[in-house]
C-alpha cells in the first residue's frame, strides 16, 4: 500500500509454553500463525546469549517483530557476551556439526535435541543440529546445505503436528533437496489435541528427547 516507504519498528515480546499444567487455554505454541504473515519477523531464542543478541537486532529492525519467549527457558543460565552483541535476524546457528542426519529445531526443543544427540553418539551416530532462531526470515541456505551433506532430516518442534512450522520446513526440504534424500523427512511435534491439564497426559501429548532418538534410529534403519 505504501511502496515500502513506511517503517514499523516495533517489537512485541510475548511468552508461550506448554508442559506447565496450565490447560488448553494457556498452553500453546503459536509461531506458525505468525510465520504465515509476510513482513512480520518471527524470532524464537533458545539460549541467554541468543536472547540478548536477537532482541538487540529486533529493536534495530525497521519491520514489526514478534519475539516469542518460551517460559520454560527463563530459568536457563548461560554465558552472555558483553557489549554490543547482535545476532542478525534470519541467520540460523549450527549448534553441533555432524554427518549422519540433520536435526532442525528451535526454541525449547533445542534442549531435547541436544540431549538426544548426546545419547545417539553412544551408538556412533553423529547428528548435525540446527537452531533456526528466526522463522521469518528463514535461513533456508543453512538448512539445505546441511541436508545435502547428511542426506537425512528431522524437523522437531513443540507445536501441534498439523500445519506446523515443522511441516513447512519438511516441505521446503522435499522441494529443494529431494534428489539428495536417502529417506523421507520426519516431523516431530506435539499431538493434535487440546493440551490436557493432567500432567501425565500433558507429557504424553508433547514431544521429548526419546522421540528424537527413536526417530533418528528408525530413519537410519530404513536407509
Amino acid at each position: 500500500m505504501f511502496g515500502g516507504q513506511v517503517k514499523v519498528p516495533i517489537v512485541l515480546r510475548t511468552p508461550q509454553a506448554s508442559g506447565n499444567q496450565l490447560g488448553a487455554q494457556h498452553s500453546q505454541q503459536l509461531e506458525a500463525y505468525f510465520m504465515h504473515c509476510p513482513g512480520l519477523r518471527v524470532v524464537l531464542p533458545a539460549t541467554p546469549a541468543d536472547a540478548k543478541g536477537l532482541l538487540k537486532a529486533s529493536i534495530r529492525d525497521d519491520n514489526p517483530v514478534i519475539f516469542l519467549e518460551n517460559q520454560n527457558l527463563y530459568p536457563i543460565k548461560g554465558d552472555v557476551p558483553g557489549g554490543e552483541h547482535i545476532i542478525p535476524l534470519g541467520k540460523a546457528n549450527v549448534v553441533r556439526e555432524g554427518e549422519d542426519i540433520t536435526i532442525i529445531t528451535y526454541s525449547r526443543m533445542l534442549l531435547d535435541c541436544i540431549k538426544a544427540a548426546d545419547e545417539l553418539e553412544k551408538y556412533g551416530i553423529y547428528p548435525e543440529i540446527i537452531d533456526l532462531r528466526c522463522l521469518n526470515p528463514l535461513d533456508k541456505e543453512t538448512i539445505f546445505k546441511s541436508v545435502r551433506k547428511t542426506r537425512m532430516a528431522i524437523v522437531a518442534n513443540e507445536a501441534w503436528f498439523t500445519g506446523s512450522v515443522a511441516a513447512e520446513i519438511a516441505s521446503l526440504i522435499t522441494e529443494n533437496c529431494f534428489e539428495f534424500l536417502d529417506a523421507p523427512v520426519k516431523r516431530i511435534s506435539a499431538k493434535d489435541v487440546p493440551m490436557p491439564y493432567n500432567r501425565d497426559l500433558e507429557q504424553f501429548a508433547l514431544p521429548h528427547k526419546d522421540d528424537v532418538v527413536n526417530a533418528v534410529l528408525n530413519l537410519l534403519k530404513a536407509e
